[in-house]
């Protein structure tokens, strides 16, 4: 058996699986603190999977290593030839062995750098698929949503709203979550109401109007107002922890509305 092979071998597996772990980490740990949207979900499951198998590979690698040197010296001692001549002073290394170290931590930052800009494709794909989805939904159901466009808060509006708005999340499995946003008043407080997410259970009973309030951050309220003052903003888009918003203002039957769109992906800790 060729030892000096097999410890050849055994090395480089070994050093490559330590590199292979050792990017894979950074990897896992710069996706997960910046919450970058890079891979599909179940990502976390196959993270782990494939450190366990580098381990796996790692831990044979040091064991066969082990054993082919313990072959090697036993036999080295079995047959044991007079001392050899000292061996010559090695060379020095070459100016590229010197550069190696250098160009591996090049190669992070350059990591870094490609981790984030798949971010942002993948960010800004994602918002023109959702838009384009928003304006053949609006486009393909004016009637529907022209009956919704004269708002008035009444026990009738809010049942016609659930009705519209659930045959509308049915059409398109890529919105989850459809909601028609109107501004209105409470005690003169200027308000948003969200119609499309809560159930109007009780018949016999008015809707209250607090259940419908829509909460947001207060850029989301500035967002709002501007939306549905004489400005247009136009449609904004945010997404956190794999769920993507679309607010989509729109004019209908020559009133404004404004229609919220969101999809909620599982990502584990990575996300595509």
């Amino acid at each position: 058996m060729n030892h000096d092979f097999l410890i050849r071998s055994t090395n480089r597996i070994a050093l490559y699986t330590c590199a292979a772990l050792v990017y894979w980490l950074f990897i896992f740990l710069t996706i997960t603190v910046f919450d970058l949207k890079i891979f599909r979900e179940r990502i976390t499951e196959s993270f782990f999977m494939s450190v366990l198998g580098l381990f796996a590979l790692l831990g044979g690698a040091v064991i066969l290593n082990i054993m082919s040197n313990l072959s090697k010296i036993s036999e080295g001692i079995a047959n044991r030839q007079p001392a050899a001549p000292a061996a010559p002073e090695p060379a020095p290394k070459p100016a590229r062995s010197r550069l190696m170290p250098w160009l591996i931590a090049l190669t992070f930052p350059l990591l870094f750098a490609a981790l984030f800009a798949g971010d942002q494709l993948s960010t800004q794909r994602k918002k023109a698929y959702l838009v384009r989805s928003a304006q053949k939904l609006v486009a393909e159901n004016q009637p529907a949503l022209a009956s919704l466009s004269d708002y008035r808060f009444t026990a009738e509006y809010v049942k016609k709203a659930e009705g519209i708005l659930k045959v509308i999340t049915k059409i398109d499995k890529n919105f989850p979550e459809v909601m028609l946003i109107v501004p209105d008043r409470i005690d003169a407080k200027p308000l948003f109401l969200a119609f499309g997410s809560t159930n109007y259970g009780d018949q016999d009973k008015p809707p209250e109007m607090t259940s419908f309030i829509f909460s947001a951050s207060q850029d989301e309220r500035a967002y709002l107002a501007q939306a549905f003052s004489a400005k247009d903003p136009g449609d904004r888009f945010h997404t956190e922890d794999g769920n993507y918003q679309l607010y989509f203002p729109t004019d209908i039957a020559g009133k404004r509305v404004v229609l919220y769109f969101s999809d909620n992906q599982r990502y584990g800790k990575l996300g595509s």
